[in-house]
C-alpha cells in the first residue's frame, strides 16, 4: 500500500512556485495560498499539520499570517516553518513568538529547504505522537466507572489555575443513599445509578449559566468535585451548587426502579485565586470538604460555604453573618435584580421577578438564600422582608416607558406568612409605593405553605382580596399535590426548572409534567415555566401550553440600568 504523502501548505505571495516545485523531494505534497488572508479558510479544507510563512520581502504580512495561523497549528500538533530575507534576520524570534517552530533565513538552498521541511514534518509527527501517548495516559487516569476526572486531575487542573491567583472555587457534592441502594439492588445497580449521577451532573456542569471553566471529577464512591476558574465569583459557585442540587429533584429510573437521591455541596475557593500557592488545590479541596462535612449535618440540598474565620475557627457558619446584616439592612447594601418573563402568545416582556443578592464588604454578592439564612437566624427576616418590598414597590411604581406596565413579581417568605401584620404592612408599602395593585404579583413556595394549609389558604384569600395576584411559587419540589392544587386561591403556577428539565426527558416525565400544565390552565391558572435556559427547553415549554417563560435563554437576572437597556431593546421575535 502506498502511503498518502503528508501535504504542506506554502503560503507565499511571490515565490509559492518555486518554493512549491520543491515539495516532492520532502516526500510531501504542495497546496499553495498566495493571499495570507485565506489561510484560515485552506486550513478548515484540509488538516494540514505543516505550513511553511514566506515572509521574504513582505516581513508584516507574513508575521501577521504567522500569528493567525499559530493556534490552530499547535492545536493541531503540527509545525510551521517561516521563511526571512537576510535583511530580517534579527526578526527570527519575532517569528519564533509568532509560533513558528523553524526558521530558515535566505539565501538558502534547495537542499537547505528540503531539509527543513523534513524536520517539520518529522516535528509535527513527534508531536501527534507524544500528543496521542498524553490521551491514552489521560484516559488511563479518568475514573472506570464514568469516565470523569480523578482527584489527581483535578489537583493538575487546579495547580496553574491557583498558582497564577485564577478565581477558583471547588465544590464538593456528597450524593446520599448510595449504600443503600447497593444494599437492596446490589452493586450492578448502585454503579448504573453513580454512572447516571455523573452524567447528569456532567449536563449541568456543561451547560450555559455559569461563566468560567469548569472540571467535573469523581473523588470517592459517592463523591464528586466540580472545580470553577476564571472571571468567576462566589454567586457563581453557589448558582452552580443550586442547579446541581436542582438535578436532583428528578428520580432516577434504572431498569423498572425509580430511585431518589439526595444531595449536598460544600463550597471552598477565593475570587482572589490561590495567591500562588503550589499547595493551595489539596487545600482547597480539605475545606471544600470540611464544608461538605457542615453540609451533611443539614437536610438535603443543604449548600455550605467554607469562610477562614479571623478568630481561628476554619469553618465560619453563615450564623456567624448576623451582625453584618444589620448593617447591610441599614446601609441598603441588599442588592436587588430583575429577571423578565416573556409571554408566549405575544412575544413580550410583561413582567419581571425581583430577586435579592447581598453585597457583603468582603464576600462579594452572596446569594438569597443565604441571604434569609442568615435573617432567620438573627431573627431579622420580617424587617428584611419589608425592607425588600419596600424598594421594589418604590423602584417599579417610578418605571417609565416600556417599563411602566411590568408586573412586579416578589418573592414572600415563611416567615413573612407567619407575622400576624403581613397583610396589612404590605398594603401599607403599595399604598406609600403608589405601584397600582394589579401590577404586583406575590410569590409564594409550597413549602411556606404546607405546615398550615388551612390558615395558608385564607392568608392568600386576602392577599387576593387586596388586588394583587397570588402565584404558587417552585411547584414541583414540595408536597405537590393535584387535589389540593385545586382548592389554592392563586391565579399562577410557577413550574419548578426540574418540571421545565422534565419535558425534555424520558417520555413518561414529559407526560408528567404535560398533565400538569393542562390541568393547571383548565382550573384556570397562568402557567410560567422557570429555569428555561435552551432552545431545546423553550420549545417543549412552548408545545407544552406554558403562557410565560422565565430563565436564562429570555435574560439573566438583570440590575435597573441593564433592565431599562433590555426592555428598551426587545423586539417581539421568535428566540433564535
Amino acid at each position: 500500500m502506498t502511503a498518502i504523502a503528508e501535504p504542506v501548505l506554502i503560503v507565499s505571495p511571490r515565490y509559492a512556485d518555486e518554493l512549491a516545485v520543491l515539495v516532492p523531494a520532502a516526500g510531501m505534497v504542495a497546496r499553495i495560498e498566495r493571499r495570507p488572508d485565506r489561510v484560515a479558510e485552506r486550513l478548515d479544507a484540509e488538516p494540514i499539520r505543516v505550513v511553511v510563512v514566506d515572509a521574504r520581502g513582505a516581513l508584516t504580512q507574513g508575521l501577521a499570517a504567522a500569528r493567525s495561523l499559530g493556534v490552530t497549528i499547535d492545536a493541531r500538533h503540527g509545525a510551521m516553518l517561516v521563511l526571512l530575507s537576510r535583511g530580517d534576520g534579527d526578526a527570527a524570534a519575532a517569528a519564533q513568538d509568532a509560533g513558528a517552530t523553524g526558521v530558515l533565513v535566505s539565501p538558502f538552498g534547495e537542499a537547505a529547504f528540503v531539509s527543513a521541511l523534513r524536520l517539520a514534518a518529522r516535528q509535527a509527527e513527534r508531536l501527534a505522537v507524544a500528543a496521542s501517548t498524553d490521551a491514552e495516559a489521560e484516559l488511563r487516569r479518568q475514573d472506570p466507572l464514568t469516565g470523569l476526572a480523578t482527584a489527581d486531575q483535578l489537583q493538575d487542573w487546579l495547580a496553574p489555575r491557583l498558582a497564577a491567583a485564577t478565581p477558583a472555587f471547588v465544590l464538593i457534592v456528597g450524593v446520599g443513599r448510595v449504600a443503600q441502594i447497593n444494599a437492596a439492588y446490589g452493586r450492578v445497580v448502585a454503579d448504573r445509578v453513580l454512572s447516571a449521577v455523573a452524567q447528569r451532573m456532567g449536563q449541568i456542569v456543561d451547560g450555559r449559566g455559569v461563566p468560567g471553566s469548569r472540571l467535573l471529577a469523581r473523588l470517592a464512591a459517592a463523591e464528586f468535585a466540580v472545580a470553577l476558574a476564571g472571571d468567576v465569583g462566589l454567586l457563581d459557585a453557589t448558582r452552580l451548587a443550586q442547579l446541581l442540587t436542582g438535578a436532583f429533584d428528578r428520580p432516577f429510573l434504572i431498569d423498572d426502579h425509580v430511585i431518589h437521591l439526595s444531595v449536598r455541596i460544600g463550597i471552598a475557593g477565593h475570587a482572589e485565586g490561590g495567591g500562588g500557592d503550589p499547595g493551595a488545590p489539596a487545600g482547597w479541596i480539605r475545606k471544600a470538604s470540611a464544608a461538605l462535612a457542615a453540609a451533611r449535618t443539614g437536610d438535603a440540598g443543604t449548600i455550605e460555604i467554607f469562610r477562614a474565620d479571623p478568630t481561628g475557627d476554619p469553618l465560619t457558619r453563615l450564623a456567624d453573618l448576623e451582625a453584618d446584616l444589620h448593617d447591610a439592612i441599614a446601609g441598603d447594601a441588599i442588592t436587588l435584580l430583575f429577571q423578565p418573563q416573556l409571554a408566549l402568545a405575544s412575544g413580550r416582556i410583561v413582567g419581571v421577578e425581583a430577586l435579592v443578592r447581598w453585597d457583603h464588604p468582603q464576600l462579594g454578592l452572596l446569594p438569597a438564600e443565604t441571604l434569609f439564612e442568615t435573617a432567620a437566624s438573627a431573627e431579622l427576616a420580617i424587617r428584611l422582608g419589608r425592607h425588600i418590598r419596600a424598594r421594589a414597590l418604590a423602584l417599579a411604581a417610578a418605571w417609565t416607558g416600556t417599563m411602566a406596565q411590568l408586573r412586579l413579581s416578589l418573592n414572600v417568605t415563611a416567615a413573612d406568612l407567619a407575622d400576624a401584620g403581613f397583610v396589612e404592612a404590605l398594603e401599607a408599602a403599595i399604598d406609600a409605593s403608589g405601584l397600582p395593585r394589579r401590577r404586583l404579583t406575590l410569590e409564594v413556595t409550597e413549602g411556606a405553605l404546607i405546615d398550615d394549609m388551612r390558615g395558608a389558604m385564607n392568608l392568600l384569600s386576602s392577599l387576593r382580596a387586596t388586588g394583587v395576584r397570588v402565584a404558587l411559587d417552585d411547584f414541583g419540589t414540595g408536597y405537590s399535590s393535584l387535589a389540593w392544587m385545586a382548592m389554592l386561591p392563586v391565579d399562577v403556577i410557577k413550574l419548578d426548572r426540574s418540571f421545565t428539565l422534565g419535558l425534555t426527558g424520558s417520555p413518561r416525565e414529559r407526560v408528567v409534567v404535560e398533565t400538569v400544565v393542562r390541568l393547571s390552565k383548565q382550573l384556570g391558572f397562568t402557567v410560567v415555566a422557570e429555569g428555561v435556559e435552551d432552545e431545546a427547553q423553550f420549545e417543549a415549554v412552548r408545545l407544552a401550553g406554558c403562557d410565560a417563560v422565565q430563565g436564562f435563554k429570555v435574560a439573566a437576572p438583570l440590575g435597573l440600568v441593564a433592565l431599562g437597556d433590555f426592555c428598551a431593546g426587545w423586539e417581539v421575535r421568535e428566540l433564535g
